[in-house]
């Protein structure tokens, strides 16, 4: 396991892209462009192959981001490792943006709450705590109303999430010196996701699937879902 060859694929997130990992991140290729990631993913593989000679036989396993976050990105993200998995079938590690968030600080003790923006006033959610270097989930992933965060912060807690300038007025007003925020902002990364895979593989919890068998995990329907919904007949 030590010496496996991974391939991570983000593309839940504001930064996207591709990554390529063996005991450390050799090769990283991030994508922030706006333009939608389904024009220029792809390309990024062959990028990728330039950088850092190897072929795709070689990789040992597959890594995703499976949301929650962009329904877009995400479907995206899934059709790059699907056509990946057709040419060369590799075990696949998916990993939810939540508790990739709670990476960034493996090992701090204290109580982490990850969040993803879910648009209309609300936020998908995780409460998790390190101990012993295992992550304990002390609140499930969760949709909910902002407002709701309070109900689950008892303690001082660490904020993490690409967007807490969004709400960082509102969880200071709310929560006082319960919140606390990273010095520096912190991404979703394909880099990141390689690490936490490989964390995994070393302490045996990862979870492998077949390409056929790894799902996006979504927290709510899509706005095309709702507005579906929506119409009465």
């Amino acid at each position: 396991m030590e010496n496996s060859l991974i391939l991570a694929i983000e593309t839940s997130g504001r930064t996207g892209g591709i990554a390529l990992f063996k005991k450390k991140v050799l090769v990283e290729v991030l994508l922030t462009s706006k333009e939608s990631y389904s024009k220029i993913i792809f390309k990024t593989l062959k990028f990728l192959e330039n950088l850092y000679p190897f072929s795709l036989g070689e990789v040992d396993f597959y890594v995703i981001d499976l949301g929650p976050g962009s329904f877009t990105g995400l479907r995206i993200g899934m059709s790059v490792l699907k056509a990946l998995d057709l040419v060369h079938q590799r075990p696949v590690i998916g990993i939810t943006s939540l508790e990739a968030l709670a990476f960034n600080f493996l090992g701090v003790e204290l109580p982490l709450a990850c969040l993803v923006d879910a648009y209309t006033q609300e936020v998908f959610f995780a409460l998790y705590r390190w101990k012993n270097f295992e992550l304990v989930t002390e609140v499930s992933p969760c949709c909910i109303p902002l407002e709701r965060i309070k109900e689950f912060i008892k303690e001082k807690t660490l904020f993490l999430s690409e967007t807490l300038e969004k709400w960082e007025a509102f969880l200071k007003k709310e929560l006082r010196e319960f919140f606390l925020k990273p010095e520096i902002p912190i991404n979703l990364s394909p880099g990141l996701l390689s690490r936490v895979a490989y964390y995994k593989l070393i302490k045996g919890s990862a979870e492998l699937k077949t390409g056929e068998e790894v799902l996006p995990f979504y927290l709510k329907p899509s706005e095309a879902e709702r507005k579906r919904c929506s119409v009465s007949y």
